[in-house]
């Protein structure tokens, strides 16, 4: 087992509060919904980054973890699609309670090598939000203490992911905050990005994830921009459940961890999680990306 860089303390300290919040918010939450019994019914996007064994490495999900997690979903049929999501917002479609759709952001390899296999196994329909130039890097990867962990997809690998129908969105060209750079290096992001997407798919490519997707991260002017480089619907990394007629260039997930048990993934797709945004807004310095 690799071990990453964050601290035990820090690490422990997040558990924690994530823990605490999945405990204290779903009891509220639930006399709210009882109380209201025309509510919407909530649906969440789930996000995830990688798939390994790397120790007290928050954005790496551990392969039986994962499989539970999957398998799970699946036996509740909780799983929808981008498609659906879409609908939804739009107010065209209702959901089952509890959806989830299942994102993976980066396009480390391990979507294709390890996440790949369980999605077709229970026939979850996922969407890999991809960073552009990342792809066939040439050696470029995600590392811990100078080892190296995984490298980045190939081309082959995502054509391999959409012919297994997992859909295929964009996380810019270079992961760099839109919300900190000028609006024309923004619409050159995102652009390119979904040109060079569709040139190597031959797809149409709707959804934009935002990399790091804090406060400062995006903005009117971005939501303005993924609008007119042709996306219908861009997620943040804002906690919180989707309902009809949000804004879809602006909707929120819900982060999955490595090293959390699976009553918490059951507590955070119910919901024990949504007040996370609080953290988000009140945190967004800390959050913020270099």
């Amino acid at each position: 087992m690799i071990s990453s860089s964050i601290k035990p303390l820090r690490w422990y300290l997040k558990k924690t509060a994530r823990s605490g919040m999945c405990l204290a918010s779903l009891p509220l939450k639930q006399l709210i919904l009882n109380k209201n019994q025309s509510s919407y019914s909530p649906v969440r996007v789930l996000t995830y980054h990688r798939f390994g064994n790397v120790e007290r490495d928050p954005f790496c999900i551990e392969m039986k973890d994962f499989q539970a997690q999957m398998e799970w979903i699946a036996r509740k049929n909780l799983a929808v699609s981008l498609s659906d999501i879409e609908s939804f917002v739009a107010g065209k479609k209702d959901l089952p309670k509890n959806a989830v759709l299942i994102t993976v952001d980066d396009g480390y390899r391990s979507v294709y090598l390890k996440a790949l296999p369980i999605f077709k196994q229970f026939s979850i329909p996922a969407v890999a939000f991809i960073t552009t130039n990342n792809i066939d890097s040439n050696g470029k990867n995600y590392s811990i203490n100078s080892e190296t962990i995984e490298p980045y997809l190939t081309w082959k690998d995502v054509e391999a992911l959409a012919e297994a129908g997992v859909t295929i969105g964009s996380h810019a060209s270079t992961h760099r905050s839109l919300g900190k750079m000028s609006l024309d290096e923004a619409y050159q992001e995102t652009v390119m990005s979904r040109e060079a997407i569709e040139k190597n798919l031959g797809v149409q490519v709707t959804a934009f994830a935002y990399p790091f997707g804090t406060l400062a991260d995006f903005n009117n002017s971005t939501t303005q921009i993924l609008k007119e480089s042709g996306y219908k619907l861009a997620f943040t990394s804002q906690h919180g459940a989707i309902k009809p007629k949000l804004d879809p260039l602006v909707l929120p997930r819900v982060k999955v961890e490595g090293g959390e048990p699976m009553w918490m993934f059951r507590m955070l797709v119910y919901g024990g999680l949504d007040e996370w945004r609080f953290i988000d807004k009140m945190l967004w310095r800390s959050q913020q990306s270099p």
